[in-house]
């Protein structure tokens, strides 16, 4: 509803400003006859407007134009190029604090039974709870997120810069967090880059990842492991990390609760041909259309620098238990008790010289993840330009 009144708001100026259409709008026949002279103003004017609306091309190209500058600001100023890429997921069903602020919420509002079953450990009357109070389930994600990076992402992980955006879509909560972020320590960067064989370079991220930012993949877990909703469940999604007593199984448990990759049909997409798909996060196909049985990605002997389907490079670190474990940083993990992806960006060009061919595939990948895949500029103006012509 927000959304539609500012677009609203936007085509009245639109409309109305004599720096755009003016009051009197050329019609549809002197349209097609400024394009046929070359004049596609008006298709300028018209994309110019459609930045302010949440969504449309326009909006994810201003978006990544604006992460551009922020790329550029940081690498003139001495920072050096983003280095991590992160995502920060809501686990709006588990949280102990947000589950009080709900039962607080809910005695205010009179439901004063509903508020017992919250503090009683109901996982249905906690998952309604965070619908009807969306608002300030966002807020708290946003305030929960904000401590987060100020203490244990810029202290713990070394992160000093960082931009961030929040998406909503199914399947990671109500709201979640991707961030580009820039490193303090660089030198493993330098060693990188000085590095002569695939195997050298592998083994210098292998050591900052592992040392720095405590990252694995090779974890113990059930992958068949279903999540205790019971409100006697000791799930560790329930327990503040100061409560955690061992942390390493600490650690282990919330790997299995919620970073153990579970394809479905987000990641496995739609078929036509009705056929077995290939999961988007390469963790494998499934043997026959729906199942989404797929076995996971292989097993690692030693890290490795892959290549995947779109030609960008990951580092993956040594896996030789489970397939479906997701690589992440256990510090974050225990740190922010939820889903939470980390990524490391790889550059081969000088940290102090980067190639401005690698920070746009870097914007490109993190754009199209963070958002969606958006048409580029002449692919919308002909869609609006065949629009016109009909």
């Amino acid at each position: 509803m927000l959304q539609r009144h500012v677009n609203n708001t936007q085509g009245n100026y639109f409309y109305k400003n004599d720096n755009f259409l003016g009051r009197n709008p050329p019609t549809v026949e002197q349209l097609q006859q400024q394009m046929r002279k070359g004049d596609f103003s008006y298709l300028g004017k018209l994309r110019y407007l459609a930045k302010g609306i949440r969504g449309s091309d326009s909006f994810w190209r201003g978006k990544t134009a604006e992460l551009e500058s922020w790329i550029d600001y940081h690498i003139g100023r001495g920072h050096g190029p983003p280095t991590h890429f992160t995502t920060l997921s809501c686990a709006e069903n588990w949280w102990p604090d947000l589950r009080r602020l709900l039962a607080d919420l809910e005695r205010q509002a009179g439901n004063h039974i509903h508020a017992q079953l919250l503090l009683d450990d109901d996982f249905k009357a906690m998952c309604a709870s965070a619908k009807r109070f969306n608002l300030y389930v966002n807020d708290f994600f946003m305030k929960r997120a904000k401590v987060f990076l100020d203490t244990v992402v810029k202290t713990a992980l070394g992160i000093k810069h960082y931009w961030a955006r929040v998406e909503f879509a199914p399947g990671r909560g109500q709201i979640h967090l991707h961030l580009l972020g820039i490193g303090r320590n660089k030198s493993y960067l330098y060693d990188f880059y000085r590095a002569k064989t695939e195997e050298e370079k592998a083994k210098i991220m292998e050591k900052y990842a592992t040392n720095v930012l405590d990252m694995t993949s090779d974890v113990e877990v059930d992958e068949e492991h279903k999540t205790d909703t019971s409100a006697d469940s000791i799930s560790p999604l329930k327990r503040r990390f100061c409560e955690s007593v061992d942390h390493q199984e600490d650690s282990r448990l919330l790997c299995q609760e919620c970073m153990v990759h579970k394809c479905d049909n987000y990641c496995l997409g739609d078929c036509p041909k009705v056929e077995p798909r290939q999961c988007r996060f390469e963790y494998g196909k499934e043997t026959e259309y729906g199942k989404a049985d797929t076995d996971g990605r292989e097993r690692l002997d030693t890290s490795v620098i892959a290549v995947d389907r779109r030609g960008i490079e990951h580092f993956r670190l040594i896996r030789t238990k489970s397939r479906k474990v997701v690589q992440h940083s256990k510090t974050l993990l225990q740190g922010w008790r939820g889903n939470c992806d980390v990524q490391l960006l790889i550059y081969r060009s000088h940290p102090d010289k980067p190639d401005i061919t690698e920070i746009e595939n870097v914007c490109k990948y993190v754009v199209a993840y963070a958002s969606k895949k958006n048409h580029t500029s002449k692919n919308e103006r002909e869609a609006i330009q065949n629009i016109i012509e009909r």
